[in-house]
């Protein structure tokens, strides 16, 4: 790990600090510290392909769109329980 990506997720980390409901406009409060993980990730990848540490939007969009994406388990069983498929499509039992 690079001194460049411990800077830029101090810098974040501070700016989160300072900024709580900027936060809070991308992820949950109780996946913070998921979100710093997945940034250290991405800005990782970044030092290793010789690129700015710092992440793009669309890197920052893609890490808040896992963070807020709903758990695929529970939605598969969500559907399995409320959703038949029939041969005319779908009914939903509501």
């Amino acid at each position: 790990m690079s001194v460049d990506v411990e800077i830029y997720m101090n810098n974040i980390i501070k700016f989160f600090r300072e900024n709580p409901t900027d936060l809070l406009n991308l992820v949950p409060k109780d996946q913070e510290e998921f979100f710093y993980i997945k940034i250290k990730e991405v800005a990782n990848k970044n030092y290793e392909k010789g690129e700015d540490v710092s992440l793009t939007q669309s890197q920052l969009i893609d890490v808040c769109s896992e963070i807020n994406q709903p758990d695929k388990q529970v939605v598969e069983e969500i559907s399995k329980n409320f959703i038949q498929k029939t041969k005319f499509g779908y009914l939903f039992l509501n």
